[in-house]
């Protein structure tokens, strides 16, 4: 059994992996139908995927079956499209601070379904991770929340409730199928791609095949849906549900950090403040 030492820095990569992808969602749907963009990253994920295991001369049967691997696929997927359907209709400040909130409901579904027990540190570190949360993606503007209508405001809260909910069966797979990580990254990359596809009905399809649009959608698909997710299933071994979810938080700091170097988006002091209370969430819950 991997060390909790190792699984948490195995996570922090995947933390950061995702962490980068906002910036570079950021920069690609100015070039590909929101939508379009979620099903050529999962397809395109789905085919390195299947291509390995036709390689390898696997089944993939046993990866696309049973109820906890479909309900995992699926809550993904919804989560991944209520997230972008949501940002059509709301700010980015408060989609970013909506799905994070999924870290209170990751902590209450780990300890009704999965017997997880919540200790007082842990509890805190809940709270000021959330502090941080709020601080890093409004600024400190209370205001901030208030901008965007209740209608994208309601899907991105759902989307994040949907995605706690699927961590716990993230957690079932990767412990209770005797699957490995690989074969649980495997399972989630094919059946995620198939419960997005009839979104594409709704997609514009609009598409600028430019060097950026298809270096983000490969990026998306090879690192942030194979690599990271292998990286996260493996910490989901040895970790708690509600331990990851407060190391996950990590990914606003990375993201905002990458973006104020590379979009030139600069970042507050308050900003700053966020991410010390978010790195001392981390601690408590360590």
């Amino acid at each position: 059994m991997e060390s909790k030492t190792g699984a948490a820095a195995g996570l922090l990569i995947a933390v950061f992996v995702w962490g980068v992808s906002f910036p570079v969602l950021k920069v690609a749907v100015g070039e590909v139908d929101s939508l379009l963009f979620i099903n050529m990253r999962f397809l395109l994920a789905a085919l390195v995927v299947l291509a390995y295991l036709l390689a390898a001369r696997r089944p993939i049967r046993r990866l696309v079956s049973g109820k906890i691997l479909w309900i995992l696929g699926i809550t993904n997927g919804l989560g991944f499209v209520m997230e972008i359907i949501g940002l059509n209709f709301t700010t980015a400040t408060k989609a970013s601070l909506l799905v994070n909130v999924n870290v209170v409901f990751m902590a209450i579904f780990s300890a009704l379904l999965l017997g997880e027990r919540i200790r007082l540190r842990a509890k805190a570190g809940i709270a000021i991770g959330l502090v941080g949360v709020f601080l890093i993606t409004t600024g400190g503007d209370i205001s901030a929340i208030f901008g965007g209508t209740v209608m994208g405001d309601m899907i991105i809260f759902a989307g994040g409730v949907v995605w706690a909910y699927s961590m716990i069966y993230n957690k079932k797979a990767a412990t209770q199928l005797r699957m490995t990580a690989m074969e649980v990254t495997e399972s989630m990359t094919l059946t995620s791609a198939l419960t997005v596809l009839p979104f594409l009905a709704f997609s514009s399809f609009s598409f600028s095949p430019t060097p950026i649009a298809l270096a983000s959608v490969a990026y998306t698909a090879v690192f942030c849906t194979i690599a990271a997710f292998f990286l996260f299933y493996r910490s989901l071994r040895v970790l708690t549900v509600v331990n990851t979810g407060i190391i996950m938080l990590l990914e606003i700091v990375v993201a905002i950090m990458v973006s104020s170097a590379f979009l030139g988006e600069a970042l507050p002091p308050v900003g700053i403040a966020g991410g010390a209370l978010i790195g001392l969430a981390i601690f408590l819950v360590a």
